[in-house]
């Protein structure tokens, strides 16, 4: 596994970098948000990388990344299905990374749709999806934090897409689970959730 690159750039752009270390040089497709804070040709700089085979061409994607978070958002993200890797690091050129991650845990569906390569039904999933895993880059962001995430054992989880099912929005259907719960406990049945949390929409 290629975990980082530390070389000489060579030439940089908006979407890409290229480093020579020790006389190697090495192409990283890389996010705007890193594409900032390389510094000029000459000067030597460090990128985390991940490297992707993509089996319809057959070659091997280097990606790189300014900063731990941006790599390990990249991880979340490509380990949804329907988003690749160059879908990921589009997404990550769009955003600010605690930004993105508190308005999934406020469940924003209005932020995440605005987002390029996030269209609405995308953005539905990542709400549902990504509550749970992105509450640690919530926490390490700066400035106000959102609402407490709810629990998201399996029950829980049941009785939000029970809501979605019945057309509740994404922020809605969480906001009404999570009133559930607060009267009913964790533990509770997902029919029963369900039931209370109809109450509260």
């Amino acid at each position: 596994m290629l975990d980082s690159l530390r070389g000489v750039v060579l030439e940089s752009d908006e979407d890409f970098a290229v480093l020579d270390v020790a006389g190697l040089r090495f192409r990283a497709e890389i996010p705007a948000s890193t594409a900032t804070t390389l510094p000029a040709a000459g000067e030597t700089t460090t990128l985390l990388t991940r490297l992707s085979f993509n089996p319809n061409d057959g070659v091997f994607n280097l990606f790189g990344f300014a900063t731990a978070m941006e790599r390990d958002c990249y991880d979340v993200l490509i380990g949804m299905s329907g988003i690749g890797p160059r879908k990921a690091l589009m997404i990550l050129s769009h955003i600010e990374v605690g930004a993105f991650a508190q308005a999934i845990v406020r469940g924003d569906l209005g932020y995440l749709s605005r987002i390029k390569g996030i269209g609405k039904k995308t953005a539905e999933r990542l709400l549902v999806e990504l509550r749970e895993k992105m509450v640690a880059f919530a926490d390490a962001a700066p400035g106000p934090k959102g609402a407490a995430v709810i629990s998201m054992r399996e029950n829980v989880s049941d009785a939000v897409q029970a809501l979605l099912a019945l057309g509740t929005r994404p922020a809605v259907a969480e906001k009404a689970i999570r009133s559930a719960v607060e009267v009913l406990g964790e533990d509770a049945p997902t029919e029963s959730l369900v039931r209370e949390g109809l109450r509260h929409r």
